[in-house]
């Protein structure tokens, strides 16, 4: 179930207007003359915090061979020399300047275009059959200030009004709308942002948890899109696979073909 801003009886939204960053779009100056080449299959995004382990990211590979995503966004990655081991050649790959959220792009049919990267987060802009998509992946240790990550998504989402957006994040915060028996600051502040950005949850409230260690479980990670989506078939589900990881695989269904688009002036 898709948590909608008048849930919460909110009859307009209040949306935080910032200047366009114009930087953002420097390696996509649209418009494009576009040639496209489509398959019947939905979007399929998959999800996760690959904890720095190495095991965890090399096992990412086996796991896209058997789900066949067309995208998947992590956080906590495995780095070494600046790299992301394990990782196909053939896959690419876009990270936030700390490199600790990123997204990858394992088939060669898709032909994204960066959008912004920034510490915390990266964005990239794809296009489905029917319409381009904005992909966000960010995240925010307990650690840090949660404002900071907060605030790079809002200049993003801001520059781009209207558009089709998916964020996915984890962002350690606790609200009883994503799974948690509770709500902490944290919590709290992640929905302040939410709600006047008109973002849509589509965690399932009731899911199994997406953390778990030792006997501590958790739903850090969420997956938010734009009030723009809610038209189209959204489908979110926590999977069972093994991902050597403490936190576990998500997968997000848009039913919306993928386009294999050549952006050209």
């Amino acid at each position: 179930m898709l948590i909608r801003w008048n849930d919460f009886g909110v009859s307009s939204a209040v949306r935080a207007r910032s200047r366009i960053d114009n930087s953002i779009f420097e390696n996509t100056q649209f418009p494009y003359n576009i040639a496209t080449e489509s398959s019947n299959e939905p979007l399929k995004i998959l999800q996760i915090n690959l904890a720095r382990a190495k095991a965890a990211t090399n096992q990412l590979q086996e796991t896209a061979s058997t789900i066949k995503p067309d995208v998947i966004l992590v956080q906590e990655q495995y780095i070494n020399n600046n790299g992301i081991p394990g990782i196909p050649q053939t896959w690419k790959t876009f990270s936030s300047s700390n490199q600790k959220a990123a997204i990858l792009i394992p088939s060669p049919r898709l032909k994204p275009a960066l959008l912004a990267t920034k510490v915390n987060m990266v964005t990239l802009k794809i296009q489905t059959s029917s319409f381009p998509i904005t992909i966000i992946s960010a995240y925010s240790s307990p650690a840090q200030d949660v404002h900071t990550t907060l605030q790079e998504i809002q200049e993003i989402i801001s520059s781009l009004p209207e558009e089709k957006i998916i964020i996915v994040a984890d962002l350690n915060g606790h609200n009883t709308l994503w799974g948690y028996r509770s709500n902490d600051n944290r919590g709290k502040d992640i929905l302040d942002f939410i709600l006047p950005n008109n973002l849509n949850i589509i965690n399932k409230p009731d899911a199994p948890p997406t953390f778990q260690r030792n006997s501590s479980v958790g739903w850090p990670d969420l997956t938010l899109c734009s009030q723009s989506l809610i038209d189209s078939s959204i489908k979110w589900e926590v999977l069972e696979e093994i991902s050597l990881s403490d936190h576990r695989y998500i997968e997000t269904t848009i039913a919306s073909t993928v386009a294999n688009q050549f952006y050209k002036r």
